[in-house]
């Protein structure tokens, strides 16, 4: 009979056990994905400007970028062009800012509209199609869409890594346009 309760008592110790790694296990994974929500991109509304150029990003949806840094604030800007001349000179447009407080970089893909990581997007600089202020960087998704869209309207394909301010600067001679597609 000794025996009996030995095992029933060890059987409802590992089911406590198991009770608590399952729930540990479940607070985690909760925990999980509101970390990362903090890092998503944000809406982007009426009462924000580009801290680079002024204008309004809401009015230029498809055009529209962000930065998220560090301490889960954001801003958001009205194409590529001034998103990277922001990254490229932080402290010119919001002093105290460098570019170790980036964590994340948020782009709209130029064929689907949805926001993808800014970090992995290839971009096609200088090509005919004209952005909010001008030759602008057209984020893509994909390499093969990338191509695509440079096969049919010019300019070249960069990585995140590749856009320096030589970049940006080649795109100050394209004419300011209020269009797009």
């Amino acid at each position: 009979m000794k025996l009996i309760f030995r095992q029933n008592r060890m059987t409802s110790m590992s089911l406590r056990l198991l009770v608590a790694i399952l729930l540990i296990g479940s607070i985690a994974r909760a925990a999980g994905p509101e970390q990362k929500t903090d890092l998503a991109p944000r809406v982007i509304t009426g009462e924000m400007s580009c801290p680079v150029c002024g204008m309004y990003p809401d009015r230029f949806p498809q055009w529209q970028t962000q930065i998220i840094f560090t301490d889960h604030t954001g801003s958001a800007f009205d194409g590529g062009k001034c998103m990277f001349s922001f990254l490229l000179n932080p402290g010119q447009y919001a002093p105290g800012r460098n570019n170790s407080q980036v964590t994340a970089v948020w782009v709209r893909d130029f064929g689907s509209g949805k926001w993808i990581d800014g970090k992995a997007a290839r971009y096609v600089v200088g090509s005919r199609v004209m952005g909010p202020m001008g030759k602008e960087l057209l984020p893509f998704a994909e390499q093969a869409a990338a191509e695509a869209f440079q096969k049919a309207n010019g300019g070249i394909i960069k990585t995140y890594a590749e856009i320096n301010l030589a970049t940006i600067k080649s795109l100050a001679n394209g004419g300011m346009h209020m269009g797009g597609h």
